[in-house]
């Protein structure tokens, strides 16, 4: 499943919030609360907004921007990847590096759009071009993108309910990844992300200065913090494997002046971590082995990496856990993001009392 959904669902959760409040006090109140807190940007720029920019500096202008910096470093390659795409279809159409605002059109944009079908991959470019317009528009020319907004509309599948793993095929990816080439790195990776739940990007800025055994956590970067480490808490299992692992791959750099500050899972003894995209190949390596996955299954955006995740959810629920308990361990800004997990647990529920002996009985037979 595409991993950047969840980006656009907290923005659209966040607009909801943010209207239902200036409806419920009015917009004049609401905004003279905001300034009364300093919360609302002042405009320093006394510039006069500029009438011509080309599509070629504004490309640059976005890339060096605090709205593409503080992105997820997986958003970054997302939104250049849709960047390329969207340069490529604006010089098909205009001549080589066009004026910002021939670009900028509702019609142009809804030309561009208009090929895609899929919902996810609409809302994708969407919410990409919503950044990307958003800030050069009020950069240069002083404006909004609101008249765009109906253009370029994100659109989240509140049906979709995200994929876990069974606890059969978990147990499968654990064996096979215990035969695998990195094989002891590989089983301490798995187990991490399903004694913790953390994020692939969270995984892979781990240090270990941030392994804190006497109060079961790990500090992590999580999704939005660039350069705050937050506490995580994990399983005694998984914290006592991670340990090990760590002694005994850097055991001989305990005396060195940054050992804490070494990357757990590292290629280089710790000095930079692992790419995300290396543990994707691994893991996805390990789905399509797996005998206990079917064929449809290992299709694109089926099962990942992240789904460990989900699995990590699904198992606190069914062990009874409350829903607010899982939302302060996955670190879920809204209680929302959580609820989607109750929509598992209800399929899957569906699909164990179908199991029933007495389930599969054919009302014709009694009548």
């Amino acid at each position: 499943m595409p991993i950047y959904d969840k980006e656009f669902e907290m923005d659209l959760l966040l607009e909801d919030k943010i209207k239902e409040m200036a409806e419920a006090y009015g917009p004049h109140k609401f905004l003279q609360a905001l300034n009364q807190m300093d919360w609302v940007p002042k405009v320093t720029n006394n510039e006069k907004p500029s009438e011509h920019v080309m599509l070629h500096d504004a490309v640059e202008f976005y890339f060096s921007s605090d709205s593409f910096t503080e992105l997820a470093k997986a958003s970054q390659v997302a939104y250049r990847y849709e960047m390329n795409l969207f340069i490529k279809f604006c010089n098909q159409h205009f001549d080589q590096d066009p004026d910002f605002k021939t670009i900028c059109t509702s019609q142009f944009l809804s030309d561009y759009l208009a090929p895609v079908r899929n919902k996810n991959t609409r809302s994708k470019k969407a919410a990409f071009l919503r950044s990307f317009l958003r800030t050069i528009l009020e950069h240069f020319y002083e404006q909004k993108i609101d008249k765009l907004k109906r253009v370029l509309k994100v659109e989240v599948d509140k049906r979709r309910v995200p994929r876990a793993f069974t606890k059969e095929q978990i147990e499968e990816l654990i064996m096979l990844a215990r035969l695998g080439r990195e094989s002891h790195r590989n089983f301490i990776i798995l187990w991490t992300f399903l004694g913790t739940g953390i994020r692939l990007s969270e995984l892979c800025s781990l240090q270990i200065g941030d392994i804190k055994p006497q109060t079961q956590d790990i500090y992590i970067r999580s999704k939005g913090e660039k350069d705050f480490k937050s506490p995580c808490k994990i399983t005694n299992f998984s914290l006592e494997l991670l340990c090990k692992y760590v002694n005994f791959r850097y055991g001989a750099l305990k005396d060195l002046t940054d050992y804490t500050e070494r990357y757990v899972f590292s290629d280089d003894k710790g000095i930079s971590p692992l790419h995300e995209s290396t543990i994707q190949k691994m893991f996805t390596s390990l789905i399509d082995e797996a005998s206990t996955i079917t064929d449809d299954d290992k299709r694109v955006y089926q099962l990942s990496v992240h789904s460990l995740r989900h699995s990590f959810a699904l198992y606190l629920l069914e062990s009874g856990v409350n829903i607010y308990t899982i939302q302060e361990l996955l670190r879920h800004k809204w209680l929302s993001s959580t609820l989607v997990y109750l929509k598992m647990f209800d399929s899957m529920l569906v699909k164990v009392i179908n199991q029933h002996p007495l389930g599969n009985l054919k009302v014709n037979d009694f009548f």
